[in-house]
């Protein structure tokens, strides 16, 4: 009877104790853009999905996902904040924390298509998708997939530092060297814009959606 009764009072104290954190933060937000030509967005963990709209706003969601500690405690996510900042054109993008090492941020925008963007992503993944503009992408580790009309580009370029780089579809002069474990691509036509990709460790992809 008095070893249930431990046993009673332990489990009371653990459902008791409050939790550190909320699992999940979703941080949203509608940002008129008709001003603005360029998109600059840095992220430590995570996915960035991008998708062209014909209207002249930026509407973006970022869920944040802490990893838990050895106890099933999360990281504390109370005092996260977008942080957005402009200069008449180009608009940076970030998520502010104290301490963000652990927090995968997954972001998903709409943006007009014809905004030029630069990403910067430590560890994950890359979704462009139907974008008329400039593009940069650098990326840590994991994986950049790209899907644009190549033929209003004048240059493609994708380098992979460990890892594959491909271009599937569209005209123009077609360039790929790989050495050992390094890759680059590059797709050399008659448009205007640029796209330029690298990873550390990775694959890097570019399809033509025509």
């Amino acid at each position: 009877m008095r070893q249930l009764s431990l046993v009673s009072a332990l489990a009371l104290i653990l459902t008791t104790t409050p939790t550190m954190a909320e699992d999940v933060k979703v941080l949203e937000k509608t940002i008129d853009a008709k001003s603005l030509t360029k998109l600059v967005l840095e992220a430590p963990v995570g996915e960035i999905k991008l998708n062209a709209s014909k209207g002249s706003e930026i509407r973006l969601v970022v869920e944040l996902e802490p990893d838990e500690d050895w106890l099933g405690r999360s990281s504390d996510l109370s005092d996260a904040r977008l942080s957005i900042n402009d200069d008449g054109s180009t608009l940076k993008l970030k998520v502010e924390l104290e301490d963000d090492d652990d927090i995968e941020q997954n972001w998903t925008l709409t943006i007009p298509a014809d905004m030029a963007v630069s990403l910067n992503l430590g560890v994950g993944s890359v979704e462009i998708d139907d974008l008329v503009s400039d593009i940069s992408v650098d990326l840590g580790v994991g994986e950049i997939d790209i899907d644009v009309d190549t033929s209003l580009y004048d240059s493609i370029k994708l380098d992979a530092g460990v890892g594959d780089t491909s271009i599937k579809g569209g005209k123009g002069r077609y360039e790929r060297d790989q050495v050992l474990v390094t890759s680059s691509s590059q797709l050399h036509g008659e448009g205007k814009k640029a796209v330029e990709a690298n990873v550390g460790v990775g694959d890097i992809e570019v399809r033509d959606n025509q």
